[in-house]
Parts: structure tokens; sequence; C-alpha cells
């Protein structure tokens, strides 16, 4: 029988899962909409001939897509990490994760996780513990090791969640031992570890130094996307009553927008950048390695689709999004006359910023 303390996972689990389903937790500006590409009106290619392939940490992938992190610790959640690592095997995408937190505290919930590699025994997964486990007092790296093992991941991502924390009842608000842990974690594993965020980006001077103290990779999680203080809202659905404004009303459009953090992250580091927090399109994509990120990572979309999916008992919806996203990115290669992704990349003139956009870009102090 789960604990009093599982039982609290669980539900937490399920509203992250059911809120973006039930109301529009969006940020209310989309940064994306303000990057312009420009149309190159004669390809010199054959549209067959564009190639969306890619690698991330030598393993070589269809299209520079990644399943974000959305979930586990739930039985439904184990149904819906099912569909999604099915559809990522087939594929041939990146997946990840939720917190798998909940697998280490209950090993009721293990099976959540597990059913990943279970379903996609070729796919790159990335698996996800929080920075608020990391910097307790009692961390012992045996811990970080399970959450490797659970899932057999290829990468592991730590994600740094400073505002939802802050606005969660009892959540992890103390960091100060997680530079000494973190070391102990890169003495005892070999496989990379991703720095993400959860919403709000990174700045110039936290990509540093999470790059100084051994970083391999960045997962931007910029604003943009789901608000996770919006989805607190409708978990507490009151003003606290310490306070006259419920915080998670004023900090509901909180962060550095995703195209924002890309530039700076890309502005001090070579290392793989997955670009997420509010892309909608395979012209998202574009658009992002044309700012410096490797790959494109969607949370809602494919949350929304397994959603579908589970209706149906299959996984239809959500392998039909992704050969979407990849046919609109091919293009939109092919309207801006590049072949490859690294031309893309390569390219940074074939983009325009707009409005909010080109004021945060104006006034970046590289």
């Amino acid at each position: 029988m789960p604990e009093k303390k599982s039982f609290e996972i669980m539900d937490r689990k399920l509203d992250h899962m059911k809120i973006p389903i039930e109301h529009d937790v969006q940020h209310v500006e989309n940064y994306f909409e303000l990057i312009k590409l420009i149309h190159h009106p004669y390809a010199e290619y054959n549209f067959n001939e564009i190639d969306i392939s890619t690698s991330i940490f030598n393993k070589r992938i269809s299209a520079p897509i990644c399943i974000s992190a959305i979930t586990g610790g739930h039985p439904v959640a184990t149904r819906i990490n099912k569909i999604l690592a099915t559809a990522a095997e087939q594929e041939q995408i990146i997946m990840s994760v939720g917190s798998q937190r909940a697998g280490i505290e209950d090993p009721n919930l293990i099976d959540s996780f597990k059913v990943v590699r279970d379903m996609a025994p070729t796919t790159f997964i990335i698996g996800n513990i929080g920075i608020g486990q990391i910097s307790k007092s009692d961390f012992e790296p045996e811990f970080f090791i399970k959450c490797i093992e659970m899932i057999k991941a290829d990468a592991m991502a730590i994600h740094f969640n400073s505002l939802h924390e802050l606005l969660q009842d009892n959540g992890d608000i103390s960091y100060k031992l997680f530079e000494e842990n973190f070391e102990k974690i890169k003495k005892k594993t070999k496989i990379p570890i991703i720095a993400k965020e959860v919403g709000s980006g990174f700045d110039i001077e936290s990509a540093k130094r999470l790059e100084n103290i051994g970083f391999n990779g960045f997962d931007v999680g910029g604003a943009g996307g789901t608000s996770f203080a919006d989805i607190e809202y409708y978990r507490s659905n009151k003003v606290n009553e310490k306070y006259t404004r419920n915080p998670a009303v004023l900090f509901r459009e909180w962060g550095n927008p995703t195209p924002v953090s890309v530039l700076y992250v890309r502005s001090i580091s070579n290392l793989p950048i997955i670009a997420t927090g509010g892309l909608k399109t395979g012209v998202d994509i574009a658009k992002s390695i044309v700012l410096g990120a490797d790959i494109g990572g969607f949370a809602s979309k494919f949350l929304f689709s397994s959603w579908k999916d589970l209706e149906s008992g299959t996984e239809s919806e959500t392998i039909k999004e992704i050969k979407t996203l990849k046919h609109e990115l091919q293009s939109c290669m092919w309207l801006l006359n590049v072949m490859n992704l690294r031309a893309l990349k390569n390219n940074r003139k074939k983009r325009v910023f707009l409005g909010n956009l080109y004021q945060w870009e104006e006034q970046i102090q590289f």
C-alpha cells in the first residue's frame, strides 16, 4: 500500500497532466511568432534531397525532435509513456521522461518510467531528476544511478525549476549543496548530463557556470510554452492566506523567452542545445536551429496527442504528429534553400526578429 506521501506525488503528477488539458496554461506571448524566416524563391535541391536527420551525443536520429519530459509516477502516466515511447521508437526520435523522484520514493511507480525503455529499446532516452533532490544534505550518488538504471538512460537531465518549487506547497527552495553533490555524480557516472530549465529559461551567467562545473548539454526550457506558475494557480485555486495576492498570478509570465535563452546559451557554449518552451510546429524547430539550437522539444503537443490515443488504444495520433513535424521542417528547409541541418544552423542571416523579441535581442549583453 503506497504511503500518504506517494499518494500526494501521484495526485500532483495527475494534476500536471490534466490541468494543461482542461485549462489554457500557455504563456500569453508566443515568441516564435515574432521570428520570421526569409523565403528563398528558387530551391536548388529536390524536395526529397532535404536531409533532416542529425545526431545527439553520437546517436543518429531521424529528425531533430524530442518528446520533452511530460510524465511518470501515476498509473495513467504508464499508459501515456507507453504510447509516447512506442511512437518515438517507430519514428526514431528522442524521448525524455518526467521527474523520476516518484519512482525512487515508491517502487510501485517504477513501471510508469520503466515502460519507456521496454517499448523503445533503441531510442535515445533522457532521464530526469530535479535540482531539489540533488541538493539534499543526505544525497548520495546511488540515488542518481538508480534513475539511470530505471530506464537504462542514454543521458540524464537535472531540471532547474526554481519558480515552480517556489510556488508549490513545501517546494524545494534551497540549492546550496547542489554543486558539491553534482561533483559526486560526475565522479560516479559516465553518461551525458543535461541542464534542463522548466519554463523560465537560462541566462548567460547560469549557462556559463553550469558548463564550467561539468554539464554536457542544455535543454533551455524557456518562457513561451506551458506556464507552471499557472498550473500551480489551478492546483491551489486560492490566494495564500498569508498574502494579499497569489504569487502564481504575479509570476505567470515570468522567464527568459525560449529564443532568447537559446541565444544566451549558444553565445558561451558549443554544447548540444535542446530548445523547448513554446515550439508548436516544424517551422519552430527550424527557427530554433537558425538561432543555434540542435533539437526542438515538444511537451504539451505530445501530451494532447497521447491523451487522444488513450481513447483509441493506439499511437496513431502521436505518430501522425511526429510525421507532421518532420514534413513541416523539411518543407521549411526547402523554402529556405538549405539541404541539411548543418547548413540551416550556419545561416543566421535567414531570420528577422519582430516586436518584443526584437527588443530583447537589442538589449542582450553578450
